[in-house]
């Protein structure tokens, strides 16, 4: 039975805090997004344990795990937090319509915008606000329907976006070309030679979401056109859940994201590596690499949008 929530001392941060951490797992990640200093998200989560009466998330060595309790709060917390957005947005129509942007980026990548975004904003006095959202597969309809939503997606070509809504303005950002191997320190993969063949050995986990579903990436894609037997275990989108389950298995990954082999060190009990150029131009001999591209609304071209797409252009080519 659910305790009786005093909802006097119920406040909008902590219950953003809350959505945002069964969002993405991780303090340090939801510091990133909000912009809120690792100690006061601590103070929210004590408090929010002491006013649900349950703790919530299970602390694990990549991060914050989401009991039951916490998967029956979400939505609720969820619906509140999504309509509080709205005074922004009403705000930012009385004032300028462009100031207010909702962003969606991956998971595997979307810890890495904010705080880059909001030092720009800061050092050229740029009068926006802007919210931070991993990709889900609402994206494309929010910005279809909104000249203040900016989204960043990988996809096989700029005909998938178009497909849902031709009006959509749809750039490339890059090809995602690169692969980097993740796995845990002791896997035996790491006793043999890396190849295609060898990856194709253990269970497989995607970290790619497609613009409008579970895409199969590339190497997926490999396998199943010369008929290399592939046991592809799940889907993991968001990166410190990845680390954790990687942490502990003989499963592995492939991710197109230097941001995500960067934050791997030697304190993490994970192993990443570049694949060799020669096996990632066998993988592309065969298959076709996605593209990472942004998607806007044609409406969105004042200066403000112009400017912050510059910024995401700029960043994005750091984190690939």
């Amino acid at each position: 039975m659910m305790k009786k929530i005093d909802l006097d001392k119920l406040d909008l941060l902590t219950l953003s805090i809350l959505v945002s951490l069964y969002e993405n797992k991780s303090a340090t990640h939801v510091s990133r997004i909000l912009d809120v200093p690792a100690s006061k998200i601590s103070r929210c989560l004590h408090s929010a344990r002491l006013l649900f009466g349950d703790e919530l998330f299970i602390r694990r060595k990549y991060g914050l795990v989401p009991n039951d309790y916490a998967g029956r709060i979400y939505p609720i917390a969820k619906e509140i937090v999504d309509c509080a957005k709205n005074f922004n947005r009403m705000n930012s129509a009385e004032l300028s319509h462009s100031r207010y942007f909702e962003l969606v980026m991956p998971g595997m990548i979307a810890h890495a915008y904010p705080r880059a975004l909001m030092n720009a904003i800061k050092e050229q006095n740029k009068d926006i606000h802007i919210n931070v959202n991993n990709w889900d597969k609402h994206a494309l309809e929010s910005v279809s329907n909104d000249p203040n939503n900016i989204v960043v997606c990988g996809c096989k070509s700029p005909e998938e976006i178009h497909c849902f809504d031709q009006k959509l303005q749809v750039e490339v950002l890059a090809k995602m070309g690169p692969q980097y191997l993740l796995c845990c320190k002791n896997h035996p993969l790491l006793k043999q030679e890396i190849t295609l063949e060898s990856i194709a050995e253990y269970p497989y986990i995607n970290t790619l979401m497609g613009a409008q579903a579970p895409i199969i990436n590339p190497f997926q894609e490999y396998c199943q056109i010369k008929n290399l037997p592939l046991e592809t275990e799940m889907t993991i989108t968001n990166v410190s859940s990845l680390f954790d389950y990687l942490s502990d298995c003989q499963s592995l990954a492939l991710t197109p994201y230097k941001a995500v082999y960067d934050m791997i060190d030697e304190e993490s009990g994970l192993h990443a590596c570049q694949l060799s150029e020669f096996e990632v131009n066998r993988l592309f001999d065969v298959v076709e690499p996605l593209k990472l591209v942004l998607v806007t609304h044609p409406n969105a071209v004042n200066e403000d949008a112009t400017w912050l797409k510059q910024q995401i252009r700029e960043l994005t080519s750091e984190l690939i």
